[in-house]
């Protein structure tokens, strides 16, 4: 008996290692089709004859079905959208985006009951899915309920603690209702767990800006500025910061600064406008050139 206890304990430890290298091995080449398709699907996105050539070949491909759906949407041919979120329900029953893009779309044209309707029932067949419990969060908070939108964001970060927006609106939605301290304690538990998320940083700024910490807004910032350089957030929101607090001079010279690191950048030079007095001798950001986003 225990020859063949030790012998079925094997079995079932052999199957499991051959089931997950068969999904990790599939997860891979998924990952490359995928990769294949969004290079293809690159030389023209808006183009409905291109994403159809492309969905021929790959009817089921999340990318393509999420494209093909938004092309509609760019438009504003909502008959043409809600045609096409069905397709895409139809062909990917299981997966969360097509609930939500056809949430998307119901909302978008105006039909708000079958838009919560169906993210109701999606969190009814996928009650774990972080993207579902953060579509249903933000419909709470879309509703100025933000006692019930921030009982469903802590849900979100229970089951999707790689979610930034559990954080970021989760505090959010805490400020709104009065408790201050407890969005404090979700914002410095989402830099803990997303130190390398330059997005966490940022709401960590904006939510010490927006209680009036602006000294701690203005670490924040610079925080963001030292370990992403290249994001030009950090100068434009570290000298309106800067601005908030009654230092004009600093935040002045920030933005002159991020003129230099990002020339031509229009949110720059709209900024400098406003923060630079027009007496102050150091020369402004160059002009935004026409190409310039």
């Amino acid at each position: 008996m225990v020859a063949l206890a030790v012998g079925l304990a094997a079995l079932a430890i052999w199957a499991a290692v051959l089931f997950y290298s068969r999904r990790r091995f599939q997860s891979k080449d998924e990952d490359r089709r995928n990769t294949e398709i969004q290079f293809k699907l690159n030389a023209a996105p808006w183009s409905d004859r291109h994403v159809e050539s492309l969905l021929v070949g790959n009817p089921s491909n999340l990318i393509l079905l999420r494209q093909y759906v938004a092309n509609a949407v760019e438009r504003k041919d909502w008959p043409e959208a809600l045609r096409r979120a069905d397709i895409f329900a139809t062909r990917a029953p299981r997966s969360p985006v097509a609930w939500l893009v056809r949430a998307d779309v119901w909302r978008g044209v105006g039909r708000e009951e079958e838009a919560v309707a169906l993210l109701r029932t999606a969190l009814r067949r996928m009650p774990r899915d972080p993207r579902i419990l953060a579509a249903w969060a933000h419909e709470a908070e879309w509703r100025k309920d933000w006692a019930e939108a921030a009982r469903r964001f802590e849900r979100v970060r229970k089951c999707g603690p790689e979610r930034v927006d559990g954080y970021t609106a989760g505090a959010r939605v805490l400020i709104s209702d009065g408790r201050r301290q407890e969005a404090e304690a979700v914002i410095a538990d989402g830099l803990r767990q997303l130190p390398d998320v330059w997005e966490m940083l940022r709401a960590a700024a904006q939510i010490a800006g927006r209680l009036g910490n602006h000294d701690e807004a203005i670490r924040h910032w610079e925080a963001l500025r030292d370990r992403f350089p290249g994001n030009p957030a950090g100068f434009l929101g570290g000298a309106e910061a800067l601005a908030q607090a009654g230092r004009g001079t600093d935040a002045a010279a920030l933005i002159r600064q991020a003129g230099d690191f990002f020339p031509g950048n229009k949110a720059i030079v709209e900024a400098a406008a406003r923060l630079v007095s027009p007496e102050t001798p150091e020369r402004a950001p160059p002009e935004a050139s026409p190409r310039a986003g």
